[in-house]
């Protein structure tokens, strides 16, 4: 039986989906290879010109400072191209990451439009980030 690649890349239209694996996103030095690997497909002439890249966290349960970083780095890179960066299928346990360091402001991540966290609305009650706002590594 095969194991799923570590990171996932695939078209739909204009759109890079990249799904990262849990081990990889979480691990420092494997975690550059999502932003090595987007570099790379982005450089590659296409048919269709990227116009956005989907970073899909489905197989992401939790995520570490490592992992932040990555995604930080992926949305300057894609800013740098002009490329739209979005975020979807977070679980509930990194939704809650991305509340309590307030990364959600800088991501567009798909599902906080009806969410108290939408553009425009507090981020996280600040009662609430103190003892939470740790992330593991």
């Amino acid at each position: 039986m095969s194991s799923p690649s570590a990171v996932e890349i695939h078209f739909h239209d204009s759109a890079m989906v990249v799904s990262p694996s849990l081990k990889v996103i979480n691990r420092r030095k494997s975690a550059q290879q999502i932003s090595s690997r987007v570099s790379a497909e982005l450089d590659q002439p296409r048919e269709c010109l990227v116009t956005e890249v989907v970073v899909d966290l489905g197989r992401v349960t939790w995520i570490s400072s490592a992992g932040l970083n990555e995604l930080i780095r992926l949305q300057a890179q894609s800013r740098a191209c002009g490329v739209n960066l979005r975020l979807r299928s977070l679980s509930e346990v990194v939704r809650d990451v991305f509340r309590i360091t307030r990364l959600e402001r800088i991501f567009e991540i798909e599902g906080l439009g009806t969410d108290d966290s939408a553009l425009g609305a507090p981020a996280v009650d600040a009662d609430r980030a103190t003892p939470q706002a740790t992330v593991s590594v």
